[in-house]
């Protein structure tokens, strides 16, 4: 009896501290694409935004996560966060007619040097495909949707000196204040890989917000320059999707953090 009385009480506790966080998820390509698993089909896609808009959830900009951890402004019901990495083509061709025809909104981020280029930073025999240009990101910041930096050439940041780390994100940060006309405060670290000293150059440019993926985020706590995201893969299941925008997404993220750790300790 005790233990099925602790399980309640546990339950209620992580409920409790965690069901207010707001989910952020990580998509790549929306485009069908055999091998690649960050590569989402677009019918998929649109059977997610469908869910989301059928069951009262709102898509927000970054910009309103912004404001809503330093300025406490509210957020609609049910908010959640559409990331886009890299800003491949299909982000504007693809997925932005999607975000619009399910009132959903979406939040790039483009690599400064590949704008407008083939995703040859990618070496990993993915197939060649283009980024958005200039006059696309544009077009999808008039339609409402949000731009953050991605670094300049997309590093593992923890392998850069501090100073070339600087430069990644001091550098990204300028070019896209430029072509966007406004502020970028939010800073989307390649690869999901980050450390404290990355999080500090990151706060010397003029950062906001940062996000990783699963990897040295805190759970317990949160800090707004190392904010968790939930990858999107192309053989996502609708069951599975449901569970990561909802209140309990977090353990997500807890579950892929205890994985790491055991690989890690077994390889030792």
């Amino acid at each position: 009896m005790l233990y099925f009385i602790a399980i309640i009480v546990a339950a209620g506790y992580l409920y409790f501290h965690f069901h207010n966080r707001i989910p952020i998820l990580m998509y790549h390509r929306i485009a069908t694409v055999s091998g690649d698993r960050n590569a989402l089909p677009a019918e998929k896609f649109e059977k997610q935004l469908s869910y989301l808009s059928s069951h009262g959830y709102h898509s927000i900009t970054i910009n309103q996560l912004q404001d809503y951890f330093l300025q406490k402004k509210k957020l609609p019901s049910k908010p959640v966060i559409l990331t886009f990495d890299d800003g491949y083509k299909d982000n504007f061709t693809t997925a932005l007619p999607l975000l619009q025809k399910h009132h959903h909104v979406g939040n790039v981020f483009p690599i400064s040097d590949w704008i407008d280029k083939e995703n040859k930073w990618e070496n990993f025999g993915k197939e060649l495909t283009t980024t958005m240009s200039k006059n696309e990101l544009q077009k999808w910041q008039a339609a409402g949707h949000y731009i953050g930096s991605h670094t300049v050439s997309h590093p593992f940041l923890t392998r850069c000196s501090r100073e070339e780390t600087a430069e990644e994100l001091g550098k990204s940060k300028k070019h896209l204040e430029t072509l966007t006309g406004n502020r970028i405060e939010c800073i989307c670290y390649p690869y999901g890989d980050f450390n404290g000293v990355v999080v500090e150059e990151a706060e010397r440019a003029g950062y906001k917000l940062g996000l990783g993926i699963f990897y040295n985020v805190p759970l317990w706590s949160q800090n707004l320059l190392a904010l968790p995201r939930i990858p999107i893969p192309s053989k996502q299941k609708m069951w599975e999707f449901k569970l990561k925008v909802s209140s309990v997404h977090i353990i997500f993220v807890g579950l892929r953090q205890l994985e790491k750790g055991f690989k890690k300790y077994i390889g030792k």
